[in-house]
């Protein structure tokens, strides 16, 4: 690392700029997701059929990631498996991938990559700010998110403990910074954006599939152990359980892909 600095301050900066619209673009569009759900639920939790419809089908719920079947009549469970549920997953799924897949693959198909190796700055400063740039959206994401689901839920006078929405929102990060860490490892494995995207979109769905899979029956919770996604239970943890021991082993394993991807950055030959 040339110079002893860890960042390179002007690269982060035209980075961020770069990313920072599309950034506030997709939060912005699942605030707008969170309101319209937020908006409807003081009718929804007092309709008697939507009580009868989750008493009456417990493993819909357990699929939605809810712990009880008194499902979507508490303002948590409606949280949990709804602005935390499949679509939010999604939209952080596409955004961490493809933000990812632009910061390094993306960038040596447009040759930039190239320019900023022939700089001053090392290899080992380009890839630690090009990670800090990552790591920078996903956290403006998951603060934006919460932010708008507080702010949501004052507007239509709802209570909501903030400790654990907080709690929640760091096991979010820890998860999403998973799918970012591999999904940095294959943008230094491959030149080409397309092995890129569809080597992280098919691992991610893989692990998506999987903790889906392990909620249609008691039998097959062994298989939740197989999946990142099976460390994100957003209800438990609104219901005050910790999520110390999960985001801990997402932080581990997001170190891990890390360090291996910037092993093989600072190694590659990325002439195009």
């Amino acid at each position: 690392m040339k110079g002893g600095r860890v960042l390179n301050k002007a690269l982060f900066r035209a980075m961020f700029k770069r990313q920072g619209r599309k950034t506030c673009h997709y939060a912005f569009g699942l605030s707008l997701y969170n309101l319209l759900l937020i908006g409807v639920f003081p009718s929804l939790s007092q309709s008697k059929g939507m009580a009868k419809l989750t008493e009456n089908l417990p493993k819909l719920a357990r699929v939605f990631r809810l712990t009880s079947d008194s499902a979507l009549n508490r303002f948590e469970s409606f949280v949990a498996s709804q602005c935390f549920g499949q679509v939010w997953v999604l939209v952080m799924g596409i955004y961490t991938i493809s933000t990812a897949n632009e910061l390094i693959a993306q960038y040596v198909a447009e040759g930039g990559m190239t320019y900023l190796l022939t700089s001053p700055a090392g290899r080992s400063e380009i890839f630690l700010t090009q990670t800090a740039v990552l790591i920078s959206g996903l956290i403006l994401m998951v603060t934006l998110t919460e932010l708008g689901i507080w702010g949501e839920a004052k507007l239509f006078s709802l209570s909501m403990d903030k400790k654990a929405y907080t709690s929640l929102g760091i096991l979010a990060l820890a998860l999403f910074l998973n799918v970012g860490s591999y999904s940095l490892l294959f943008s230094t494995l491959f030149n080409n954006e397309e092995n890129v995207v569809l080597s992280a979109a098919c691992i991610t769905f893989i692990f998506y599939a999987l903790d889906t899979f392990s909620s249609l029956d008691d039998r097959f919770l062994w298989v939740r152990r197989l999946t990142i996604f099976g460390w994100f239970r957003p209800q438990e943890v609104l219901e005050g359980e910790t999520s110390l021991l999960p985001t801990s082993l997402l932080l581990a394993l997001s170190t891990m892909f890390m360090g291996l991807a910037g092993y093989i950055f600072e190694r590659k030959d990325f002439c195009v």
